[in-house]
């Protein structure tokens, strides 16, 4: 068995764009992903939009977009890329976008305008303070 030499590289660190924060003699730690969140609003130029503190709105009825006349959305790999962008942020620090970006792929072969407009919400979401 090969051994590995363990280092303390202080309270703060950074690990796959993960900003790793133990505070003091707390038990826990915070796990942020305030560059990532940037780089994916600039991505998406998103970076100017105003912050919303929920992913969904409660009153939008996804599987009703075709029987309202919605159009099909034309740009599919663009609606793809930004699903892809929140799974990974989902996926490692904001599980409270979790279940928009679910349903979101949900309609990741067929998007409709409404679901684009949903997911450039989501990445609204991003900006919120509890995520910077």
């Amino acid at each position: 068995m090969e051994k590995y030499q363990n280092t303390n590289p202080g309270l703060e660190r950074r690990f796959l764009g993960i900003k790793i924060n133990r505070e003091g003699n707390v038990t826990g730690i915070i796990l942020a992903q305030n560059a990532i969140s940037t780089t994916i609003l600039k991505q998406f130029d998103m970076q100017t939009a105003h912050n919303v503190s929920t992913p969904m709105d409660l009153n939008v009825k996804l599987d009703l977009a075709e029987d309202w006349g919605e159009k099909e959305l034309q740009d599919i790999m663009g609606y793809q890329a930004i699903l892809g962008s929140l799974l990974y942020a989902a996926l490692a620090t904001l599980p409270d976008i979790s279940f928009a970006v679910h349903v979101l792929c949900c309609y990741n072969p067929r998007p409709f305008t409404g679901d684009f407009t949903i997911a450039k919400r989501v990445l609204r979401c991003l900006k919120s303070p509890a995520n910077f």
